[in-house]
């Protein structure tokens, strides 16, 4: 047999050998079990989001587009909050320190997002965000688009109006993993556990790949 031929049939066996290590990497992972988790509840399949439209704190829009390509958590409040926001986001600052040793480009990244559009500013929910960790991105919007990201991650949230001609703002305390393709892949309510809970999103990381 001439050697150029040997090379190309020897070529071929090299690629099929890879095409075929892919394809079984490939198949055990999509039969792969969902990990189990302690404290989250795991959407499998992962939901597609819908578009919206915020701002964040720099005054630069934030959507659906700046979920992709990373993990993110998200939580919903607003800033006047007495008692739920500031401990979740405490909460979810001591996350991010649990999860520090991960690659950056695996370790998720914290928004806050409020509901308050009557009394709360971009600035402000940034301010209020990074006081928690100054890595933390605030985001908010009219009254129109924040009622548009609410249902597109189906956020429970009710504004009362009060006798005194105020208003009450009640909320939900879960917090949403969202996975590097915009698809809500976990969500964890409350009681929250420390342990537990960055448990769980390791796991959810890990078992992408």
């Amino acid at each position: 047999m001439p050697r150029k031929q040997i090379w190309l049939l020897a070529g071929c066996a090299i690629v099929a050998l890879l095409l075929g290590m892919l394809a079984s990497r490939t198949l055990m992972r999509s039969t792969a079990p969902p990990p189990a988790l302690a404290a989250g509840t795991l959407l499998t399949p992962a939901r597609p989001l819908g578009d919206f439209h915020l701002t964040t704190q720099t005054q630069t829009p934030f959507t659906r587009a700046d979920l992709q390509h990373q993990w993110t958590l998200l939580f919903f409040g607003f800033t006047s909050c007495p008692d739920v926001c500031p401990t979740t986001l405490a909460f979810m600052s001591q996350v991010e320190k649990t999860l520090a040793d991960l690659p950056a480009a695996t370790r998720p990244h914290v928004v806050f997002v409020s509901v308050d559009s009557e009394r709360d500013t971009p600035e402000k929910v940034g301010q209020y965000a990074k006081f928690f960790d100054p890595a933390f991105t605030g985001a908010t919007g009219t009254q129109p688009e924040i009622d548009t990201v609410t249902k597109v991650f189906s956020v429970p949230y009710a504004i009362t109006r009060t006798a005194d001609g105020g208003y009450n703002v009640d909320h939900s305390a879960t917090i949403f993993l969202v996975n590097p393709e915009a698809e809500l892949q976990a969500l964890f309510t409350p009681p929250h556990d420390l342990k537990a809970v960055s448990a769980d999103i390791r796991r959810v990381i890990a078992s992408r790949g």
